[in-house]
Order: C-alpha cells, then sequence, then structure tokens
C-alpha cells in the first residue's frame, strides 16, 4: 500500500466533491471486519486516509458538491478509505451545514449501525432528504463478534438502531457480505429477514471477495460461493418483503428483469413482483436493465408492457417523485455507454479490442451484438487481475499493468493486430490514473495503439 502525501489527498477530497459528489469526513474506523479489504492491499497501491476533517475543512468542500446528484457519506466509491462518519462529532452539524446549502439534494450515508441513536435519528429525521444504508453483517452477537469484533454491547446498540430506524421516517436498506463458512446459512437468513422485518427499503448480499494477500481460509469456498449465494438471494427473494439484491449482480444478458420490489411501493401496487420482464415503457423499447431502472425512475405515470410466465400485459401506476417506483434490478449497462462504445468501434480504423474485467466481459460482449458490430469490428477479451490476484474479478481494480499483460497474451496468441484498445473508465479516476497512480496514456504508449475509456 502507498498512502498519498498531504496535498495529494487534499487535492482528491476535492476531487471526489466534485465528480463524484462524495463528502469525505474520516478514514477512522471502530470496526475490525474479517473481510476488510484495506488491510489485504498488495504494495503500489495508492489511498488517501482522512484524519478527523474540521468544520471548516467540511464546509469548503460542501462547495465543490452538485445538487442535482446524490450527496454520499461514508461509501468507498474513490481512492479515498471511508470510515463509520457517524463517528464524527459534529455530523448532526455538518447535516445542516448541507442542507442549508442543498435544501432538497438527497443524502445517503453508510453506517455500520454501532452509533444510531434516538437523538442522531431524530437529526436526521428533521433533516429531511435522507437515507441510510446500514453494513449490519449479522443480526446476531455471535455473527457480529465474529465478522466485525464487536462486543456484546456494540451489537445490541446496532440492532436496537435498525428497529428504531424501523419506527422512524426514515428510509434505509442493509447490507450483509455473505460469510456462511463463520456464521453459517441461518445467520445470513435470519439477518435479511431482521432488516426486512424493520423496514429495510432492500437487503443487498455481498459476495466476498479477496486478494492473495488474504488469509484465504477465513473466506469461503472461492469455486462454489458465487453460484451458492446467488441461489441463497433468489430463494430469499421469494419470502423477503423487500428486495433482496445480490451484489456484484455480474448480469451476463441484458434483459430487463425485476430483482424485487418494495412492498407498499406504486410497482407493488400494480401488481410487479420478482421475475417480471419489463417489455416497454411509456411506449420505448428497451436496451437494458439500466434503461429499464431509468425510465421507471421519472415522476410522473407509468404504463409498461410485461412478461410473467410467458403470458404479457398492460400495468400502469403514478409516481409521485423520481426514483420512487419501488423497482429495483441488477445493473448491467447503460445505452448511454454502449451508443459510445459503438461509436469508438464505429470510428476506429480498424479492428477494436474491448478488454473487459472477468465479471463484465460477456455482458459487454453482449451489448457487441446488440450493436450489430461483427467480429471484424470488435473483439472482447477478459483481463485476470494480477495486481490483486485471489478472487478479485472487478473493472475498479484493474490497473495499467492488469491491461498491459491481457494484451500482450491476446497479441501471442493472434496473428494479426488491433488499432485501438478500449477499457472501462472504472479503473481510472477523474484525472485519469489507476490505483497505482499511473494514467491511462502509459497504457496506450506502452501498446502503441491508441486507448479509449468507455
Amino acid at each position: 500500500m502507498s498512502p498519498l502525501g498531504a496535498t495529494e489527498v487534499d487535492r482528491l477530497i476535492l476531487e471526489s466533491a466534485l465528480h463524484a459528489n462524495v463528502l469525505a469526513l474520516s478514514s477512522r474506523c471502530d470496526s475490525r471486519c474479517v473481510f476488510c479489504s484495506h488491510k489485504n492491499n498488495p504494495p503500489g497501491i495508492a489511498v488517501a486516509h482522512v484524519g478527523l476533517r474540521s468544520m471548516d475543512d467540511v464546509r469548503r468542500t460542501i462547495a465543490f458538491l452538485s445538487p442535482e446528484h446524490v450527496i454520499t457519506i461514508g461509501e468507498s466509491a474513490t481512492p479515498i478509505v471511508e470510515g463509520e462518519p457517524l463517528t464524527h462529532p459534529d455530523l448532526p452539524q455538518i447535516v445542516e451545514l448541507l442542507r442549508r446549502a442543498f435544501p432538497d439534494t438527497p443524502v445517503e450515508i453508510t453506517t455500520n449501525g454501532r452509533h444510531l441513536t434516538a437523538e442522531l435519528i431524530a437529526a436526521f429525521e428533521a433533516a429531511g432528504g435522507l437515507s441510510l444504508s446500514v453494513s449490519l453483517n449479522s443480526a446476531s452477537v455471535r455473527g457480529r463478534q465474529i465478522l466485525m469484533g464487536d462486543s456484546p454491547e456494540q451489537s445490541r446498540r446496532a440492532l436496537e438502531g435498525v428497529q428504531m430506524l424501523g419506527r422512524s421516517t426514515l428510509r434505509f436498506s442493509g447490507s450483509l457480505v455473505a460469510m456462511p463458512n463463520l456464521v453459517g446459512w441461518d445467520d445470513l437468513r435470519a439477518t435479511v429477514r431482521f432488516l426486512a422485518e424493520n423496514g429495510a427499503q432492500a437487503v443487498r448480499v455481498i459476495v466476498p471477495a479477496w486478494s492473495d494477500r488474504a488469509d484465504s481460509s477465513l473466506f469461503p469456498d472461492a469455486a462454489t460461493i458465487f453460484s451458492e449465494v446467488r441461489r441463497f438471494v433468489a430463494g430469499m427473494t421469494v419470502d423477503a418483503p423487500c428486495p433482496v439484491l445480490l451484489e456484484p449482480s455480474c448480469a451476463t444478458d441484458l434483459t430487463p428483469v425485476v430483482s424485487g420490489v418494495v412492498s407498499g411501493s406504486p410497482a407493488w401496487r400494480a401488481g410487479i413482483r420478482a421475475g417480471d420482464v419489463f417489455v416497454d415503457i411509456n411506449g420505448k423499447e428497451l436496451f437494458s436493465r439500466v434503461d429499464a431502472w431509468k425510465s421507471l425512475s421519472v415522476q410522473g405515470p407509468v404504463q409498461a408492457r410485461v412478461v410473467r410466465g410467458g403470458a404479457t400485459r398492460e400495468v400502469s401506476w403514478f409516481s409521485d417523485s423520481e426514483g420512487a417506483s419501488g423497482v429495483t434490478m441488477e445493473y448491467d449497462f447503460d445505452p448511454e455507454r454502449a451508443k459510445k462504445l459503438g461509436h469508438l468501434v464505429a470510428g476506429g480504423r480498424g479492428r477494436s479490442l474491448l478488454l473487459a474485467s472477468e465479471f463484465g466481459s460477456e455482458v459487454v460482449g453482449v451489448v457487441v451484438e446488440q450493436l450489430g458490430l461483427d467480429d471484424g469490428a470488435a473483439e472482447v477479451f477478459a483481463v485476470k487481475n494480477l495486481t490483486f490476484g485471489g478472487t478479485i474479478r472487478a473493472a475498479g481494480l484493474l490497473t495499467v499493468d492488469d491491461y498491459l499483460a491481457a494484451l500482450d497474451s491476446w497479441r501471442r496468441s493472434r496473428s494479426t493486430d488491433v488499432a485501438q484498445l478500449i477499457v472501462p473508465l472504472e479503473s481510472f479516476d477523474f484525472l485519469g490514473l489507476d490505483l497505482k497512480r499511473r494514467h491511462s496514456s502509459e497504457l496506450a504508449r506502452a501498446a502503441g495503439v491508441p486507448v479509449f475509456l468507455a
């Protein structure tokens, strides 16, 4: 791991606010999660550690946020190591500052739940427009002790905090990292039910991933865990009164199938259920799940055709606000991104090589087919993550080194070359830097062909 210097950390804090609408408060965390990735990063990975930021620092950063997008606190969405935001002593005042600056902008806060109190929940309610994501991981004292290092008192406070959220007007979701090898499948089931029965809008079940520097004996069987968790989520979806979502989804097609529906939501009242497939929405044919979800997220009337069990029917409802339909779907591919991909391939002076993560390569191949691009124009090639190793397969953790190794492997197996490379934009930050602080232009120079991020 290669911590960044103070000047670069300050720049990254402002860049994260400006480009990702992330408000960083602190990297301090009071959990000792066995699955925490930060302690298993390989050498050379540049991360930013942020101390407890002062009100003056926070006030300056707020000026870089946008009212047009959700403001995120505590979720690891940038190279900044996110800590537990509820440990910041000035959090209620920070929320007040945000509300004065952005009266109507949604704010999402991720927490481990230990520090939820009636007073803090009341302050969040008073602010309005706040939602929480509670990384509960287990609804048992034993489970949280094993997974997060909780004391019995810390577990009690977290579970009571979720129950208080259920009695409040705040919207919240829950999450758990699936470690059945340590706590058992019954503990996972009980945790999903606990969150759902206490009013969670959705529950994310996260498949654990680890680098080759981690103690693999702590983790479940890498060969079977993904399929096992997928089956578990499918089974819980039938019974739970809220959507239960697999993360990462690793969609392999673009079928706009419903993963879950929030009980009592407009879509729920219209009869939409998990497994329904949307054909069109408000007269528009759909490219993907992302396209469908965006079409459903508008404020106003929704008219759609859906397929269930081979039969097509029409449904309609009215959404009072943006994103209020209640429908959840796995993430697959944004149609605007697909359009850009098509333009890049069409504008190339020869064959394009699309380097994709192991998780994303299959769906990228489907996108290429949907765009009508033949084999002579584009080829998709899966990139192994050699930087982290282990079970890491996501695009956001690939580096220039990984792409160069993949390109070398591809070239050694081919008699012709490519005219350009297209790589996932998730691998690079706002300045075009990967996790080792190497610029995407280094990839272009070493490859000897143009490189485009898409």
